[in-house]
């Protein structure tokens, strides 16, 4: 979501007349790599899928770890302890326990951090926020099974700051590992990487604002967890599907279409595997909103498959559109709070739901953790805004607002000046 949409009378948008551009994107054959690209620029980076196995969310509030499950990495939270346990690890079972997994619809929910408990604010599924040093302190301990068959016991131990802490070994204890993740090295990156198997980090991807598509693997859930080949969109871009459009190549009118921020929408489904080859399906359109307003027109008109990694198709450029300047919510949330810091009479609450949400509730706590607002929140798929009362007469401080439904949580830190 992005605070341009809220003030599109203060946006100047100029309509263009560009021809299709057929473009091919490739990530290698057996699907060795992971390619950025932006539709203006084209490529922007590429880098090999399987040098890296968890990925650590450098945004400023981000707090979310990703594992790289299309190399065979899985991840368990450790059931029987807390940290407590670290030194006594107890793997018995290990084939009944719930396997964690990243969101195929949004960066925001890593296999560690997706798993936090909706009904408490300052969870953050592997810690606790710490309303007295505003840090977030590991309490869960995790084991992970590497692409090598190695398992790895791992504490991620805190957030204070800028910088990561975390620790990880073999389950008996032996070859410790003491870590630290620095995100203030990544700048305008979403995610910083870290290979578990060699113990370094590394900086894989481009800035967050040079992309719009990533073409790569991705585990996706048909139902269950399978690695699939296809395209994710970046943070803030926005995707509308059309199929069945009997009219596709010709058809421009993105100003009826339906945009969705799950960075899915594009996805692996646009082809199918015949027993030889892939045929891409017919009819079928993607209209593209990047971060900046620009809007473009993409198709896909082939997929060669694990042969040559390559992905073909046409992009037409419909819409240019000049950026609106931001507040500093980043167009990475779904859930804003606009501005912050704020005063209790100009806070607007904005949030963008990619799918319908049931017994959706807004709150906001203290930092006592005490409830000061409630409301129950439109769950209806799409963009919705609304202000908090003014006779709520918060104090000035620090609060913590969430949203959240039965499948859906997401939170933000609000300051009251």
């Amino acid at each position: 979501m992005r605070i341009t949409l809220l003030a599109a009378t203060m946006a100047i948008s100029l309509n263009v007349s560009a021809q299709a551009v057929n473009d091919v994107v490739s990530i290698g054959a057996t699907y060795t790599d992971q390619v950025w690209y932006s539709l203006q620029n084209d490529e922007q980076g590429t880098a090999p899928k399987n040098n890296w196995d968890l990925a650590f969310d450098v945004s400023t509030m981000g707090s979310t770890v990703l594992i790289n499950s299309v190399t065979g990495t899985t991840l368990w939270k450790y059931p029987k302890n807390d940290t407590a346990g670290w030194a006594s690890i107890d793997t018995n079972g290990l084939s009944t326990w719930h396997a964690h997994w990243n969101s195929d619809t949004s960066w925001t929910y890593g296999a560690i951090g997706r798993y936090a408990n909706p009904a408490n604010p300052f969870d953050f599924d592997w810690g606790v926020y710490d309303l007295t040093t505003h840090s977030v302190i590991g309490d869960s301990l995790y084991i992970v099974q590497l692409a090598n068959g190695d398992f790895k016991k791992l504490w991620i131990q805190s957030i204070v700051g800028t910088i990561i802490s975390f620790k990880y070994a073999n389950l008996d204890g032996s070859s410790t590992q003491y870590a630290t993740f620095d995100k203030s090295l990544y700048p305008g990156k979403n995610f910083g990487y870290y290979s578990l198997q060699s113990n370094t980090s590394s900086d894989r991807e481009p800035v967050s604002n040079n992309w719009d598509l990533l073409f790569t693997q991705h585990t996706a859930f048909v139902p269950t967890p399978y690695t699939v080949t296809g395209v994710l969109s970046n943070k803030g871009v926005q995707v509308a599907k059309r199929d069945n459009d009997a009219n596709y190549l010709t058809d421009n009118t993105y100003s009826t279409a339906s945009f969705n921020i799950a960075i899915n929408t594009i996805g692996h489904d646009w082809k199918r595997f015949t027993g030889t080859s892939y045929a891409v399906q017919d009819s079928l359109l993607y209209f593209v909103k990047c971060k900046n307003g620009d809007i473009w027109k993409l198709i896909f008109t082939g997929f060669e498959g694990s042969s040559t990694g390559n992905y073909l198709f046409s992009k037409e450029k419909l819409l240019t559109a000049s950026a609106v300047p931001q507040t500093n919510a980043s167009a990475s949330n779904s859930l804003v709070l606009y501005p912050n810091p704020a005063t209790t009479s100009s806070l607007n609450i904005v949030y963008d739901l990619a799918t319908a949400q049931p017994s959706t509730t807004l709150n906001v706590f203290d930092v006592t953790g005490k409830t000061v607002y409630t409301t129950t929140a439109p769950g209806a798929a799409g963009l919705h805004v609304f202000n908090l009362p003014a006779n709520l007469q918060l104090q000035s401080g620090m609060y913590i607002v969430t949203l959240s439904s039965e499948n859906y949580t997401n939170k933000q830190t609000l300051i009251i000046q």
